[in-house]
């Protein structure tokens, strides 16, 4: 597993990020003063036990949410500062997300569901598909380009999701919990997928709640109650679970 350089800029920056939902007493305090980076290179896992905040972590880093104060920086570029189709655009050009649910087009092909995000972005249509049957190439189902998902197995519709979170080499990749719905081979298989596009330049961040999971990642982060309580980069994650729950 590789290890960015110290002097490497992070493609990912959380600094001092909350978010609260709600007002008054019934205000729930999702993230707290989180502060969190993701560099070139690297898979960071994020865990924590249910309703820590690791899915909103992940919906901020993708600017799908924005934080109630802190700043988000994707490739030096200022999220909370940007409109709504601003921060779509980063989306479908340096953000890519993978969902558990997988989150595809029934009605479109496994191509043309990794060419929509280029398409949106004004790439025509010939060069789009091109490109989403590299991503699926590089995924290893280009011989289902013509597919539907309704006629693919889980395994093969999480690779198109895949494909579709890499299409036009975006250098950041967010999975949340993206083998839940997977069995333990084909997750496993997913897995791979995700560290070897690390490992070929991305920044990644996997949200799980599997320690064999997380033994995929360079760096383990742990999330409690919206707050950052441990971080690893070399220890055995059964230790930071340990040091998380304590």
């Amino acid at each position: 597993m590789s290890a960015p350089s110290p002097r490497t800029a992070p493609v990912l920056r959380l600094a001092d990020v909350h978010r609260v939902h709600g007002d008054g007493e019934a205000a729930v305090h999702a993230l707290r003063g989180v502060s969190f980076t993701a560099y070139a290179g690297e898979l960071v896992a994020v865990m924590g036990p249910s309703g820590s905040g690791k899915s909103t972590l992940l919906t901020i880093a993708g600017g799908l949410d924005k934080p109630s104060s802190g700043s988000v920086e994707v490739e030096g570029t200022d999220l909370v500062g940007l409109g709504q189709a601003e921060r779509a655009r980063m989306r479908r050009t340096s953000v890519g997300y993978v969902f558990q649910g997988f989150n595809l087009v029934p009605a479109l092909t496994a191509a043309e569901n990794v060419a929509l995000p280029r398409e949106l972005d004004g790439v025509r249509s010939g060069r789009a598909r091109r490109d989403a049957l590299a991503a699926l190439e590089e995924v290893g189902i280009a011989d289902l380009a013509d597919r539907f998902p309704d006629d693919m197995s889980g395994g093969q519709q999480q690779r198109v999701a895949i494909a579709r979170a890499i299409v036009g080499e975006r250098r950041l990749v967010l999975a949340d919990e993206p083998t839940g719905a997977l069995d333990t081979e084909t997750g496993e298989e997913i897995l791979r997928l995700l560290r070897a596009r690390c490992d070929a330049g991305a920044a990644g961040v996997l949200v799980t709640h599997e320690a064999r999971h997380a033994a995929w990642a360079d760096r383990v982060v742990f999330l409690r109650d919206g707050v950052v309580v441990d971080e690893s980069g070399s220890a055995p994650v059964d230790d930071l679970l340990e040091a998380g729950h304590a």
